[in-house]
């Protein structure tokens, strides 16, 4: 599948809705991995300091408060009413990049800069989409509060300190993978890590940003609801769907869906005593090479001249499943739901809403430790496209 479907393709995040219930169950037996600290795996960014971010002058488009700011890596418009927030949005940003470009392993960034923009208010940023995309606004000022990511731009409003940033952190995934991925990835693997990619958050005291992935609590604790509820989305049926068909189900079907792709990227990563995570970025590094759909044509474990056909074609299914992890798919569907129920059991939230592994049985490097000194960009070259 060619890059440019993947830019075609309009990715939305909606409204995160923070449900904070209690667990109550006990925890299955299942492998545990020892993952390494965030700082080894997943840096935690300081991003390059604030004098190489560039003001570069006043954003019309913005209203009163709208900026532009050049940084290594963005080319940002924003106009977010809290001018702390938006003082320390660049940097949040590098750290996203960071991330994007190095925890699932590195990835040859983009020559272009990216663009992100974040309105201070739903009006402008509603006059803003309509006057850029003319008659398809409608349909992305329909979609609900946040924003949406198109051809490789992001375009977001003002929705308070946290979901701001999530959202950010969120859209700025699918921006980036538009551009640095010559193969689309599977629709839910895109979601999942974009959700996976929300574990960037800033610090309460004016301190660095960090990236903790499995720092998530409003994930988890859909997903723990879901359990609880017995309201779980096949597995087989959460690879073939899309946002949007879980959308039309309702609100509590697409959050469960955002919620059951996060922990399955969890699992793809840290799951089954780590078993996964090396195919794991040889997957990621195949989509961005653009070996990917030579893989799926060839493979052996899928099924039938047909079903390679729709692997390449289509964004759904189990294919890389089959390719990549295992070919028995359902002894990988018992691992990972004896895996969600296990990070769902009693105990874990309180590991999660620290942004550690909520299956490890000692304790995570002191804080000191995962905060790195100034975290070099990956060593990568640039791409140009």
């Amino acid at each position: 599948m060619l890059k440019s479907c993947m830019n075609k393709n309009n990715t939305i995040l909606m409204a995160l809705i923070l449900v904070c219930a209690a667990g109550c169950s006990s925890a299955p037996s299942v492998p545990t991995a020892s993952p390494t600290t965030a700082s080894e795996v997943h840096p935690t960014a300081i991003a390059d300091s604030i004098s190489k971010n560039v003001v570069e002058g006043p954003w019309s488009d913005g209203g009163d408060h709208g900026i532009m700011v050049r940084t290594p890596h963005y080319n940002l418009k924003l106009a977010l009413r809290d001018q702390a927030f938006r003082d320390r949005l660049p940097d949040f940003m590098e750290t996203c990049f960071v991330a994007y470009a190095s925890a699932l392993g590195p990835i040859a960034i983009p020559e272009a800069p990216l663009e992100m923009y974040i309105f201070g208010e739903r009006a402008l940023w509603e006059k803003w989409t309509r006057k850029k995309l003319g008659r398809d606004a409608e349909i992305y000022i329909g979609l609900g509060k946040g924003g949406y990511t198109t051809d490789a731009v992001s375009v977001l409003y003002d929705i308070g300190r946290f979901d701001t940033q999530t959202i950010a952190a969120h859209e700025g995934w699918h921006q980036f993978s538009q551009q640095a991925l010559q193969h689309p990835l599977p629709t839910w693997m895109e979601e999942g890590i974009a959700c996976y990619m929300e574990g960037t958050r800033l610090s309460r005291d004016s301190g660095p940003s960090t990236f903790r992935p499995w720092r998530n609590f409003e994930r988890w604790s859909e997903l723990r609801e879901a359990v609880r509820s017995d309201d779980l989305i096949p597995l087989a049926d959460l690879l073939n769907g899309t946002p949007q068909e879980f959308l039309q189900d309702g609100k509590n079907s697409l959050l469960t869906y955002y919620a059951q792709v996060w922990a399955l990227v969890q699992f793809l990563q840290d799951g089954e005593g780590g078993k996964y995570s090396a195919n794991f970025s040889k997957l990621i590094q195949d989509s961005a090479s653009g070996k990917l759909a030579g893989r799926l044509a060839a493979s052996k474990a899928i099924v039938g001249k047909k079903g390679r056909e729709r692997a390449v074609q289509l964004r759904t299914g189990n294919a890389v499943i089959l390719e990549y992890f295992n070919p028995d798919f359902a002894t990988f569907t018992e691992e990972f739901n004896t895996f969600v129920k296990a990070i769902t059991a009693r105990g874990a939230g309180d590991r999660i809403f620290r942004g550690e592994f909520p299956l490890k049985t000692v304790e995570q490097p002191a804080k000191a430790s995962a905060v790195a000194p100034a975290v070099a960009q990956p060593s990568v070259e640039n791409k140009s496209r």
